[in-house]
């Protein structure tokens, strides 16, 4: 996505060279990775559900120190059903090589993904296993996480409803994808459901807005700052 952050801002906002950091939505590793190398010593975790970008991100990631969860971050603990992307034509620059494309994969169905990246397809369903952020934290010793980085395609209400008192309690800094807007010309969704930007700010009240990123108006991102805590 053109005109994304930059990460170099996040050293502005954080005095310490050893933050914690949650990659949710990890892919192939690859903004870990750049984390990993903006910060002298950096506690990260990465998770991801779809095997396809797991087999990715042990490749190009490594014995590099990030830790890899395998799992979706959702509002459940269990299994759940997850739809896998596919491009006969797409490949991520970083892996040309590679034949598939997971980097749309999604626990939502696609709706208006469909029209707007035309040569992505989605395979029929799958089944993945879930955690809610909240269950997965209440035996860690991770007193704050200083960045949540969360790139879930549509999962966002899902991943709020299962993360919330961990978001209010212990997150610095969210920067979190939004994959549906409401405008002067209806609704916009990427995939069924799929929740606004104003929809995320009203769950999280305690928290102010920096700025919003990449914005096409069919999806962008936001950077929120917990007004509680920073």
């Amino acid at each position: 996505m053109e005109g994304d952050i930059n990460k170099n801002v996040f050293k502005t906002y954080l005095n310490k060279q050893n933050p914690v950091i949650f990659d949710i939505g990890a892919f192939d590793g690859n903004d870990s990775i750049e984390f990993l190398n903006m910060f002298e010593s950096p506690d990260i975790y990465a998770f991801e559900a779809d095997s396809r970008s797991v087999e990715l991100f042990k490749k190009y990631v490594g014995n590099k120190p990030i830790n890899l969860i395998e799992t979706a971050l959702a509002n459940v603990d269990g299994m759940i059903t997850f739809y896998e992307s596919e491009s006969d034509t797409r490949k991520h620059k970083r892996h040309d090589h590679e034949k598939t494309w997971s980097a749309s994969s999604s626990i939502k169905k696609p709706e208006n993904h469909l029209n707007v990246f035309t040569d992505i397809s989605f395979k029929e369903s799958t089944k993945v296993k879930s955690t809610k952020l909240d269950t997965w934290m209440a035996d860690k010793d991770l007193p704050m996480i200083d960045i949540m980085w969360v790139d879930v395609n549509g999962g966002e209400e899902e991943f709020l409803s299962g993360a919330l008192n961990t978001i209010l309690e212990k997150v610095n800094y969210l920067y979190i994808e939004f994959n549906a807007v409401d405008n002067e010309k209806g609704q916009s969704r990427l995939y069924e459901n799929c929740i606004t930007k104003d929809d995320i700010r009203l769950k999280l009240k305690h928290f102010e807005e920096i700025g919003v990123y990449n914005f096409m108006g069919n999806f962008g991102n936001v950077l929120l700052k917990n007004k509680k805590i920073v």
